[in-house]
């Protein structure tokens, strides 16, 4: 992961580096995704999401597509 300020800085940094776009999130979408994912990391019976359930969380931050979808 890799932090920019603009979507300029990020598609100019891509072109003089030779990569390809994958995803481009917020910091705000990237703070809520990860208060959601580590939530339960500690309940006695937590168990890692499945390929499906990490999909659909994704989704309710609104990351969706090719690059989110993990089935």
């Amino acid at each position: 992961m890799t932090a920019f300020r603009s979507e300029a800085e990020v598609r100019s940094w891509l072109a003089l580096n030779g990569k390809e776009l994958g995803a481009l999130i917020t910091p705000q979408v990237l703070f809520e995704l990860g208060r959601d994912w580590y939530a339960t990391r500690f309940d006695v019976d937590w168990e890692p999401l499945t390929a499906e359930q990490a999909t659909d969380l994704f989704a309710a931050h609104g990351l969706v597509g090719e690059f989110w979808s993990l089935v």
